[in-house]
C-alpha cells in the first residue's frame, strides 16, 4: 500500500512539472519573436547618430544664416532648405526599420494567445501592451519629425525668396517652434515607453530563466 501511494505521488509531481516546462513554450517563442523584432531596430542607433550630425550641421548653418550679409542670406537660406532631404532620409530610413519590426512583432500574436499559465500570461500581456504602444507612439514620432521638417522647408525656402517679408518669416518662425514642441513632447513620451518596455522584458526573461 505504502508503495502504491509513493508512486502515484511521484506520477503526479511529473505532470506538474511537466505541465510547468510546457507552459513556457508558448511564452518563450513570443518572446523570442519579440527580441527578433528588435533586432531590426538595432540599425535605429547608427540612424540617431545620423540624425545627431546633420542637426549639428543645421544649426551651424543656421548660426551662419544669421550672420550673412544680404548678399548670402537667400544663398543660405536655399542651402539649408536644401540639406532637409538628408533627414528626411534618415527619417523614412527609421520608419523602414520600425515596419519590419512591428511586422516580425506581430507574427508573434499566436504564440501570445496560446500562453495557458497564469503567471505567465500577465507577465506576457504587461509586455504586449508596452510594445503596442511603442509601435503606435513611434507612429506619433515619425509624423511629428516629418511635420518638422515640411515646416522647416517652408520658413528657409521662404527665406530664400525675394519677396520674403519680415512679417512672413516671423510667422512661419513661430510655428516652426509650435510644431517642434509638440515633437519633443512626443519623443519624450516615447522614450519613457522605451523604459517600460525593457523593464516588461526583463520580467519575463525572469521567468524563462527560473
Amino acid at each position: 500500500m505504502i508503495g502504491k501511494k509513493f508512486l502515484t505521488l511521484t506520477l503526479a509531481t511529473t505532470v506538474i512539472l511537466s505541465a510547468c516546462g510546457q507552459s513556457k513554450e508558448s511564452l518563450e517563442a513570443f518572446y523570442k519573436k519579440v527580441e527578433k523584432a528588435n533586432q531590426e531596430e538595432k540599425v535605429i542607433v547608427d540612424l540617431n547618430e545620423k540624425m545627431a550630425k546633420a542637426e549639428k550641421e543645421k544649426v551651424k548653418k543656421i548660426e551662419e544664416l544669421n550672420k550673412a550679409k544680404d548678399g548670402e542670406f537667400k544663398s543660405k537660406a536655399q542651402e539649408i532648405t536644401n540639406d532637409i532631404k538628408n533627414r528626411e532620409k534618415i527619417i523614412n530610413d527609421e520608419k523602414e526599420a520600425m515596419d519590419k519590426s512591428k511586422k516580425i512583432y506581430e507574427s508573434s500574436k499566436n504564440d501570445y494567445k496560446a500562453i495557458e499559465d497564469e503567471e505567465q500570461s500577465k507577465e506576457a500581456a504587461d509586455l504586449k501592451k508596452a510594445l503596442d504602444e511603442k509601435y503606435k507612439v513611434h507612429d506619433k514620432v515619425i509624423k511629428g519629425y516629418k511635420e518638422v521638417l515640411n515646416t522647416e522647408e517652408k520658413l528657409f525656402s521662404y527665406l530664400s525668396d525675394d519677396n520674403a517679408t519680415q512679417e512672413g518669416a516671423n510667422d512661419r518662425s513661430k510655428k516652426l517652434a509650435e510644431v517642434n514642441k509638440k515633437t519633443e513632447k512626443v519623443v519624450t513620451e516615447y522614450q519613457n515607453n522605451l523604459k517600460k518596455v525593457q523593464q516588461e522584458k526583463k520580467d519575463v526573461s525572469a521567468i524563462l530563466n527560473e
